[in-house]
C-alpha cells in the first residue's frame, strides 16, 4: 500500500480539517457532520430519512444494497445554511494547525 493511500485511511481528520481552512465552510468543518472517510459523511443536524433518499445528494441511486433509514449522506464540501463550527481550535497543538493551513491566534495571559 502506498504512503499516500495509508494517510488517506488513517488520517481522515486531518484531510477533511485541511479541506476546510482552504475553502471556509463546507461539511468537513461542520459541527453536525459526522465524517465515514475522508470524502463523505452524514449530517445529524438534519432528521433521519428513508433509506432511499439517504445518498441523493451523493448523486448514488439504485445502490445494490439497500441503506438503512437514517441521516443525509453528503460530500465533504457540500455547504449549507445550518453550517456550525463551534470547536475550540485553541485546544489543538501548534504543529498540527500549522499543517492543516490554520492562523494560529492563540493569546497568552
Amino acid at each position: 500500500m502506498s504512503l499516500h493511500i495509508q494517510f488517506l485511511i488513517e488520517q481522515p481528520q486531518e484531510i477533511l480539517d485541511r479541506l476546510y481552512m482552504q475553502n471556509g465552510p463546507c461539511c468537513a468543518g461542520c459541527d453536525w457532520w459526522l465524517h465515514y472517510n475522508s470524502l463523505v459523511g452524514e449530517c445529524r443536524k438534519s432528521a433521519p430519512v428513508p433509506g432511499s433518499q439517504r445518498m441523493a445528494m451523493l448523486g448514488m441511486s439504485g445502490t445494490s444494497l439497500a441503506p438503512e433509514a437514517g441521516h443525509i449522506m453528503t460530500p465533504r464540501e457540500h455547504h449549507c445554511g445550518d453550517f456550525k463550527d463551534e470547536f475550540d481550535w485553541d485546544t489543538i497543538p501548534v504543529n498540527y494547525l500549522r499543517r492543516i493551513g490554520r492562523q494560529h491566534k492563540r493569546t497568552t495571559p
